[in-house]
């Protein structure tokens, strides 16, 4: 059951790191003019490593618009070592360890040339506050952003979450074993919603975004 949560939550994460992860993009990133072929500007750029997350923390994706093939990615370069790319059906994942550094990936997609850097820091909790009902989860996010808490069913229960300065949130998923509810803009340091969670595998999922840094940061709660 372990290892079965750890996939829904990689493949959770891949999805919202391909489609939605991040906000922002470097002047580098901007398509090439009459290009249908470009780093999807929101593929993070600056990620963070999570010291004890084993689900996570090597890992990020950069998206190709107009590209669905991993055969059709040429000439894949990274100038850090030390952080390996590797070719996916319409992206690239970038491995990295417990280390802040930096990357400048390169290759060539249906012969237009892309080039994007990605910086990796270290996990900085956005989490001022995070409450479920009675239970505060607030130093569980110290140095993780996977809380995983088991043997209680919150039942129309009060999510109360409230970041750091600089920090906002972007949305909201809330799985309770049946379905899936999304709060998405909310575009607010502050969140407040009743809840239910139940079932296996059941979640809540808040993405962070930070003003100054770029940095985006998924604080997941699962059980």
């Amino acid at each position: 059951m372990k290892k079965f949560a750890q996939k829904v939550i990689a493949f959770m994460l891949v999805a919202a790191m391909v489609i939605t992860a991040g906000v922002f993009a470097p002047a580098n990133e901007v398509k090439a003019a009459n290009s249908s072929v470009y780093i999807n500007p929101f593929s993070d750029t600056v990620v963070t490593y999570k010291p004890g997350d084993t689900t996570t923390k090597n890992w990020s994706v950069i998206s190709i618009v107009g590209c669905s093939k991993k055969s059709e990615i040429k000439n894949l370069k990274s100038s850090n070592k030390n952080m390996k790319a590797e070719k996916r059906d319409g992206y690239v994942v970038v491995y990295f360890g417990d280390k802040a550094q930096k990357t400048t990936i390169t290759c060539t997609v249906k012969g237009v040339k892309l080039k994007t850097t990605l910086t990796v820091k270290k996990y900085s909790n956005p989490a001022k506050s995070f409450k479920i009902g009675k239970t505060n989860l607030t130093s569980k996010f110290k140095t993780t952003n996977i809380v995983k808490k088991g043997g209680k069913t919150y039942k129309n229960q009060n999510l109360s979450v409230q970041l750091k300065s600089g920090w906002k949130i972007n949305y909201v998923s809330v799985y309770n074993g049946g379905k899936t509810k999304q709060y998405s803009n909310v575009n607010s340091a502050k969140f407040s919603q009743k809840i239910t969670l139940k079932g296996t595998d059941s979640y809540v999922l808040v993405q962070c975004v930070n003003e100054k840094t770029k940095i985006t940061e998924n604080l997941h709660f699962t059980y």
